[in-house]
């Protein structure tokens, strides 16, 4: 099972924060700046685990919410 995680890349005083996936404890991908918006990917996140989603569908997931999905 794929667990999803939030990850913070810091510049001076901005931040953009991304998902990494994990899987038996090891990170298989990581998806750096795609919001600056913590609670947009706090909720991104907490549905990827709780839907169990598989790796293969992240960057669609990802798309989908840069484009025009919204939480």
């Amino acid at each position: 099972m794929v667990i999803y995680k939030i990850n913070c890349i810091k510049n001076n005083t901005y931040k953009e924060f991304g998902i990494d996936a994990f899987e038996n404890g090891l990170l298989i991908k990581s998806v750096e700046g795609i919001t600056d918006i913590f609670d947009d990917i706090t909720q991104l996140k907490d549905m990827c685990n709780e839907l169990e989603i598989e790796i293969c569908h992240l960057d669609d997931i990802i798309e989908d919410y840069l484009t025009d999905f919204r939480i």
